[in-house]
C-alpha cells in the first residue's frame, strides 16, 4: 500500500498504521498533526462520552491517553466487558469503569492513533515514584517493551533523570524492539525546574536532546513559544532546528494551562510553534481541570495551523471509514 499523508488518511488506515508507517505519515504532514491529552484517570469533561472521544470529536489527529496503565487497563465512560466490574464505580461516582478493552479497541473505537506517557527516573528512584504514579506509569525497560507486546505503539516520556539513565532507558529499548516503537521525549514544562539552578533557561539542554536521538528517540517535545517564560521564537526554532538535523521529528506543546486560553492566545501560540518548525503540536491536559484541554481550543489551534478543510475533514470522518 501506498503511503499516505497523515491528513489523507481515514481513521482505520490511521489505527491500521505500525509506527513507522505513522511516523512517515506524520513527516508528510509539514507541520499540521495535533496531539491532545485526555486523562484516564478521573472526571470525564461532558457525562456519557470519554475524554479521548471528545479531544478526537473536536479536531486531534493523535490522542494521548494520559494516566493509561497498560497493565490495568480501564477507560471511564465506557460499560466494562463484564458488567460487574462497573457495579461500584456506578454506585459510587454513576460512571462505568471501562474494563476489558485491549489498547487497539481502544484506538480503534476512539478512531484515532493512541499514545501514552510514562514517567522516567533514576534506577534509585523507581520504588517512590512508583508510590506515586503507579507501576505501571513508571518507565522500565522492561515495561516499555511489554506495553509495546500489548499493542502499544507510541510512547512518551516524561521526567526528570540523569542523562544516562534515560540514554540507557532508551538504547534497551530500542535493542529489543528496533523501530517497533514510536519513541518520544516530553520536557514541555516545569515541574522540577527547582532542583535545575539555571532554572527554565536549560529545562532541558542541546546534549541531552542530542544524547535522546542517538539513543533512539523519534520525537522531542519542548515548549511552544510563549508557553514558558524566556521560550520564545527563536529560542523554541533553535531547538527545533536541532532536532530535525539529528533526524528526529519536533512536538511542541501548550502543557501551562494556556490550552485553557482565550482563542486568540491559543490561536498566537499555533502560528508561532508552525513557524518554529514543530511536526506535531502537542496540546495537554488542564483546559478546565487536569483533564482535556479546551475541546474548543484544539478546533481554534486546527483552524489556525490548517484551515477549514483539513479541521473539517478530521472531525466529521467516521470512525468506520
Amino acid at each position: 500500500m501506498t503511503q499516505k499523508r497523515f491528513l489523507s488518511a481515514t481513521p482505520s488506515e490511521l489505527t491500521a498504521m505500525s509506527p513507522t508507517e505513522l511516523l512517515s505519515a506524520i513527516r508528510m504532514s509539514e507541520g499540521r498533526i495535533i496531539r491532545a491529552a485526555a486523562r484516564i484517570r478521573g472526571a470525564n469533561l461532558v457525562d456519557h462520552v470519554t475524554n479521548a472521544e471528545l479531544v478526537a470529536a473536536f479536531g486531534a489527529d493523535i490522542v494521548n491517553i494520559d494516566t493509561y496503565d497498560p497493565f490495568n487497563p480501564y477507560i471511564p465512560g465506557w460499560a466494562s466487558k463484564d458488567p460487574a466490574r462497573d457495579e461500584e464505580t456506578e454506585q459510587s461516582v454513576q460512571i462505568p469503569l471501562g474494563q476489558g478493552y485491549t489498547f487497539q479497541e481502544i484506538s480503534e473505537i476512539v478512531g484515532r492513533p493512541l499514545s501514552i506517557l510514562m514517567f522516567a527516573c533514576n534506577p534509585e528512584d523507581v520504588e517512590r515514584t512508583e508510590q506515586v504514579y503507579g507501576k505501571g506509569i513508571v518507565a522500565t525497560a522492561a515495561r516499555m517493551i511489554a506495553a509495546r507486546r500489548l499493542g502499544v505503539k507510541h510512547i512518551c516520556v516524561s521526567g526528570w533523570a540523569r542523562l544516562e539513565s534515560f540514554t540507557e532507558l532508551f538504547t534497551a529499548v530500542r535493542q529489543e524492539l528496533g523501530d517497533d516503537l514510536i519513541l518520544q521525549f516530553n520536557r514541555p514544562h516545569g515541574p522540577g525546574i527547582l532542583n535545575q539552578k539555571a532554572g527554565f533557561k536549560e529545562l532541558i539542554t542541546e546534549e541531552e536532546i542530542v544524547s535522546f536521538i542517538q539513543a533512539g528517540v523519534n520525537i522531542v517535545g519542548i515548549p511552544a513559544p510563549g508557553s514558558l517564560p524566556g521560550w520564545d521564537l527563536a529560542k523554541c526554532k533553535h531547538y527545533v532546528d536541532l532536532i530535525h538535523e539529528q533526524g528526529a521529528l519536533a512536538s511542541l506543546g501548550v502543557h501551562t494551562s494556556q490550552e485553557g486560553a482565550f482563542p486568540q492566545t491559543v490561536e498566537q501560540i499555533a502560528l508561532y510553534a508552525k513557524m518554529a518548525g514543530a511536526d506535531i503540536h502537542d496540546l495537554g491536559d488542564s483546559g478546565y481541570n487536569e483533564q482535556v484541554p479546551d475541546p474548543l481550543n484544539i478546533f481554534h489551534y486546527s483552524m489556525a495551523i490548517r484551515g477549514r478543510r483539513h479541521t473539517y475533514r478530521r472531525m466529521a470522518m467516521s470512525v468506520r471509514r
